[in-house]
């Protein structure tokens, strides 16, 4: 068992041993249940991924083709 410190903001830092035996890289998220006095860390499920293909059939636009320079804003300054 490890002792971690709590941040001002309620963070915590894994300890490497934790993070290799969850299987958990940065970025990823993880699953906190609370049972009793106790919580339970789980690595989450990956979010599926669309392709471009499955946005573009939401959008179900039925127009014209148009070009992508026609579709630049000009005087954009960011």
């Amino acid at each position: 068992m490890s002792a971690v410190l709590i941040s001002t903001k309620g963070q915590i830092v894994l300890p490497v041993a934790v993070r290799k035996a969850l299987g958990l890289k940065p970025g990823m998220r993880v699953n906190v249940k609370v049972d009793g006095k106790s919580a339970r860390l789980t690595p989450a499920p990956a979010k599926k991924t669309v392709t471009l293909e499955e946005i573009q059939s939401l959008l179900k636009y039925t127009g014209p083709l148009v070009p992508i320079r026609a579709m630049r804003v000009t005087g954009y300054k960011g």
